[in-house]
Order: C-alpha cells, then structure tokens, then sequence
C-alpha cells in the first residue's frame, strides 16, 4: 500500500498547474540548453495558494539576475586585482536566461517552516536534478529565514520582512546563498566559522552581510576550495571545483585540509553508528535525505516532500 501511495503522489507531482498560470512567454520545463557547461538555472515559484505576480515573465526576475552579474563581475574584478568573472547563467536559444515556473501542490501553511525541505524533494522529482545545474529559485513567498541553500538548490524567500521583494535585498542574499549552493563557506577558508558563515556573520562581504567578496572567494590555504574556482563561473579556472562532487558525492580529490578531512571523517563515523551528525566542513547536499549520504530516489523524494513543521 506504501508503494502505491509514494507513487500516486510522484504522478500528482506534476500536474500542479492551473490553467491560469498558461501565459505567453511562461515556461514549465527547463529548456534545450545552448551549451552543456556548468550552469545555474533559475525558477519562479509559488504555492497553491499564492498570487502569481509574472517576474518570470515580466522581465522582473531577469532584470534583477542580469544586474547582480554585473556586481559580481565588478566584486571579482576587484578582489582579484584584475580579473572579472560571472557567474554562468542556463538561456534560451532566444539570449533570455531561462526561467522555469513552478506553482507547488501544497499551499503556504501546508509547508514546512523551512520551504526547502519541501521544494529540494519536489525539484528532484520533477528532473531538476542535472548534476551539471544549480537549481536555484526565487520563492514568492515567506519563510524563516531570507534565503536558504545548499548544493545543489537554493532559495530567496521574495515575502520574507527581511527580503519585501526589494531589488537591492534580493541580490545581497542570493549572492550569499549562491556560495552555499557552491559548497561554501567551507571550514578551512580564514574567518569561517562552523556553520558555513564568517564568524564575524556582520561582515560587510558575500556570506556575510555585504556584496563585497572576501577570503571565500580568494586565499592561499592548500587543500582548501576557494569560490574564484568554482566551475559555475566563467572564465572557468585552469583547475575547477565541483561543488556537487564534494558535497554530494563525497569525493574530496585534493581538497583534504585538515579542517575538512576532521569534519568528514566525525560525518562517517557517525553515520556507521547510525547517526547522522549534522555539522558539516561546508554546506549540505540537498539531494540527500535520512541517517547517511544517500542521495534522493523517487521514493524518498516523494516522502521528503510531505515533510511538515510548523511555521
């Protein structure tokens, strides 16, 4: 009966759509992808029981990811004393970033108070789940905190008081959860604290409380990823880091600060006793769910995705 169940509600997953939210220029689906490079995709998303208000349609969600490049080209430029990177957006054919709509089956309340516990399942489940692809959401609704991410999805909660939709608040925090999407602030990096923030979480800087990029972006500890490296940025580094296979996959490669190996060897020997231990040396995969590392199937996304907590 439990089979049964799991899969009545993997086939609801995707018939959320109400005929309403059909408008020219709206997509459903992320589109043919014009290179097969890391890149990070975008999504308007909303609840059941939500206003769709278009910013993936009325050139409101663009506007405000084509201005935060240029910061971050501008950030870059001047923490590296010359060399501007941006990050690597999925577009269309067209030249248009892609955009995908989403209205969840569950309204507001039904959620939990953490929305990416139910939105990381529901992603998943409806094959976003390209490990080439950041999936990253702009949430037209609350939740506790103004955004939240890990690798490889995040959120900018638009109706968070923190947040009210404001153009300037929307692109200081998804800055911030771009770097957890990316696997950071990892332990090793000079300042980090033990919860993937600065310790100093007022710091004027991505990852703290500012635009300006500091040591997460850029340091010379060996062993320990730096954020210039990431493969979701263009011009790609002579020796990239891919956040998913650190994070999700678990394969370190060179990066074995030992910071980082403490950190993932108390994870593995918690998890072999049958605990999950939550502190990580970064950011978590948001693929996985129970006591381990074990990614999302069908199944345990679509029991993910019932998760509740109150708001």
């Amino acid at each position: 009966m439990k089979k049964i169940l799991l899969a009545l509600l993997i086939t609801l997953f995707s018939s959320s759509i109400f005929a309403s939210d059909e408008k020219p220029g709206r997509f459903f689906e992320d589109q043919p992808d014009v290179t097969d490079d890391y890149q990070i995709h975008f999504l308007y998303l909303i609840t059941k029981d939500a206003k769709d208000r278009e910013w993936d349609i009325n050139g409101k969600m663009e506007e405000i990811l084509l201005e935060m490049n240029e910061i971050m080209a501008r950030e870059t430029k001047k923490k590296s004393k010359g060399t501007s990177k941006k990050y690597k957006y999925d577009y269309r054919k067209d030249g248009k970033i892609d955009i995908t709509f989403i209205r969840l089956d569950k309204t507001f309340k039904e959620l939990h108070k953490y929305p990416n516990s139910n939105i990381a399942p529901y992603l998943w489940l409806n094959k976003f789940n390209n490990p080439k692809k950041i999936y990253f959401s702009f949430s037209d609704m609350g939740g506790v905190d103004g955004g939240e991410a890990g690798v490889p999805m995040g959120s900018t909660f638009l109706r968070n008081k923190h947040v009210n939709s404001s153009k300037n608040k929307i692109i200081k925090i998804t800055l911030h959860e771009l770097h957890h999407a990316q696997g950071g602030g990892f332990i090793c990096v000079p300042g980090m604290g033990k919860n993937a923030h600065y310790k100093d979480r007022d710091r004027p800087a991505q990852l703290g409380h500012g635009l300006a990029l500091s040591t997460a972006y850029m340091h010379n500890v060996e062993g320990c990823p730096q954020l210039v490296d990431s493969v979701y940025l263009t011009p790609t580094s002579e020796d990239p880091y891919d956040p998913y296979k650190i994070t999700c996959e678990r394969e370190l490669g060179k990066y074995t600060h030992k910071k980082i190996m403490k950190m993932f060897n108390k994870q593995n020997k918690n998890v072999e006793k049958g605990h999950w231990f939550g502190r990580g040396f970064g950011s978590y995969c948001k693929w996985q769910w129970g006591d381990g590392f074990n990614l999302f199937t069908d199944s345990t996304a679509a029991e993910a995705y019932e998760q509740t907590g109150s708001h």
